[in-house]
């Protein structure tokens, strides 16, 4: 219902404050209220000395929470201070700084203001604008754009007046934009400055970054004319070839711009202008801690809807060396719940998992294992994938399976190394996360045996059948358990946050080396959220087998290698 049928109060108000407004100033002519399907509209006229401005003021279906709308009621361009050529006038009362009390014969004086304020003829003065725009904003009308991070255009500010560096740029379509990225500066072997490629499926072009010379003006957006203006004060041929386009980076005082330019077959020239967005490549938006974690080697089990999620939120978190260990094939089924979309269905997940991770974070070393751990797997691959393991900083379990789990509690005590692993409950009703780490906790076998009898002494019978807590395998005349995607992303979360804070060294943040956390009210947990630390007994069990008899060994080895065994007696 429009506003003024549902509050008629404050039309019959904001009709009075016009009126009166119209027989107070000498300027305001012409006033006549009207209707659009049931939109209030009024139409007016402002006149000062010769000049007229005919307008038109919208009263939109959410007055007087937002606004009035102040438009040219020809249709053209009255102002600087107006949102595109037939745009409504940014005035000094907008949806960021309007209160409920204020009314449409404000907007109309505000309108006054603004012509007469930008009338040569009646000022001279112009108007100061009040409007900060967001880069949103700025580049939300525009498809071709260039990234460049802040270094490299200081780097290319710094050059003498008009030398000239290659470039090499970086390409892709995304979102609906075409999005051009600076990935080198310099001639090869001698660069000045390079990243990774950030999307390994971009186009790449070469072309030049010239420094404009000092104190020549050079507005965007770049025109052929302008272009030829910069090109030539840099001593630059304008020769443009057919194809591929010829690409300048062109970088004044202030700001840089890309050129892509071709001649077309009828010998015309073709340019194409890029929207420049200067980012800050070295913000810092990570806690100072995590530093640690770029020099950490992780091994991930499980490239699940667990584990994806997990490996995501490392890399993002400033983990860079990942080793992932999974054999499944990504279907569409999964992507109710993985890290993964529709380009990954039909590859090994591991695989289209190490490829969204070098999205997220391109010089991030991610390696595959290819292996079903704990399945009917070569003896060879399955040592293979313990010793890497083994060599980690942290081995994660995500996969919530009792072989696999074994399996890596055996390379984690190999070279005494921290472990984490955790598991989502079906049904959404929660789940366990747990971390097992050298010198403070059982080793994670042990650890887990002590969990499972905490899990029993509650005493709570829960009426969905639990493979989870039982770390077995559903028989196949039951159904499966679902989680979505939202259960998994509170568990990965609160897993990653325990890796991340184990990856960290020093003082714990967490009293608890376990928890069973609730997502909804069932089995031990009374309400959403509700969550129940888990403390073990002990520290026992990284040293098992690690003593053996020396007198047996002795004799093993001489009856194993009596040569070697003899040479040694006698060098003895």
């Amino acid at each position: 219902m429009s506003w003024w049928i549902s509050d008629p109060g404050r039309g019959l108000s904001e009709r009075l404050k016009v009126s009166r407004l119209e027989q107070a100033a000498d300027w305001l002519h012409n006033v006549r209220w009207r209707l659009d399907s049931l939109r209030l509209l009024l139409d007016f006229d402002i006149v000062e000395g010769e000049s007229r401005w005919r307008l038109v003021m919208h009263y939109p279906d959410f007055f007087p929470s937002i606004p009035p709308l102040v438009f040219n009621g020809d249709g053209e361009r009255l102002s600087g201070h107006q949102y595109g050529l037939s745009g409504e006038l940014c005035l000094e009362y907008r949806p960021d700084n309007w209160q409920l009390d204020w009314t449409g014969a404000m907007m109309i004086e505000s309108a006054r203001r603004l012509l007469v304020g930008e009338s040569a003829e009646l000022s001279g003065q112009g108007v100061l604008s009040a409007h900060v725009v967001s880069e949103g904003q700025r580049l939300r009308g525009t498809y071709l754009r260039l990234v460049i991070p802040e270094e490299p255009l200081r780097l290319i500010q710094a050059m003498d007046d008009g030398q000239v560096e290659p470039i090499e740029i970086d390409e892709h379509y995304y979102g609906e934009a075409a999005v051009a990225h600076l990935t080198a500066l310099g001639p090869d072997g001698a660069r000045i400055w390079h990243r990774s490629k950030p999307v390994s499926r971009a186009a790449n072009y070469k072309g030049a970054a010239i420094r404009v010379p000092r104190g020549l003006k050079f507005p965007g957006p770049i025109t052929v004319k302008s272009l030829e203006i910069a090109l030539k004060a840099a001593g630059v041929t304008t020769d443009y070839p057919e194809s591929p386009p010829a690409n300048y980076l062109l970088v004044d005082d202030t700001t840089a711009w890309l050129a892509m330019v071709y001649r077309k077959a009828d010998g015309g020239v073709q340019d194409y202008g890029y929207s420049t967005f200067v980012v800050d490549a070295d913000q810092q938006r990570l806690p100072t801690a995590n530093a640690a974690l770029a020099d950490k080697r992780i091994g991930l089990i499980g490239c699940g809807s667990l584990g994806s999620r997990i490996a995501a939120t490392l890399v993002r978190s400033g983990a860079q060396k990942l080793e992932l260990f999974d054999d499944d094939i990504l279907s569409p089924g999964n992507l109710v719940r993985n890290e993964l979309d529709w380009r990954g269905v039909g590859v090994h997940k591991a695989k289209a998992l190490r490829a969204r991770l070098l999205e997220i974070a391109p010089d991030a070393k991610v390696t595959v294992q290819i292996v079903n751990l704990g399945g009917q797997e070569s003896s060879e691959w399955t040592a293979t994938a313990l010793e890497t393991l083994a060599n980690c900083d942290l081995i994660i379990d995500a996969t919530a399976d009792a072989t696999v789990f074994g399996l890596a509690s055996a390379a984690a005590r190999f070279k005494s190394r921290p472990m984490v692993w955790g598991e989502v409950f079906g049904g959404g009703i929660g789940g366990i996360i747990a971390r097992s780490r050298p010198d403070h906790d059982p080793s994670p076998d042990v650890a887990r045996r002590q969990i499972l009898k905490w899990c029993e002494d509650k005493g709570v019978e829960w009426e969905v059948p639990s493979r989870q807590l039982e770390y077995g395998v559903m028989r196949a005349d039951q159904p499966p358990l679902i989680a979505d995607d939202a259960d998994v992303s509170v568990m990965a979360g609160h897993l990653a946050r325990l890796a991340i804070d184990t990856l960290r060294g020093g003082g714990s943040q967490f009293p608890a080396p376990a928890y069973a956390v609730g997502l909804r009210e069932g089995w031990i947990f009374a309400a959403p959220f509700d969550t129940h630390p888990i403390s073990y007994t002990g520290n026992e069990g990284w040293d098992a087998g690690s003593s053996p008899d020396e007198v047996k060994l002795k004799e093993l080895v001489t009856l194993l290698f009596p040569r070697q065994a003899e040479d040694a007696d006698h060098t003895a």
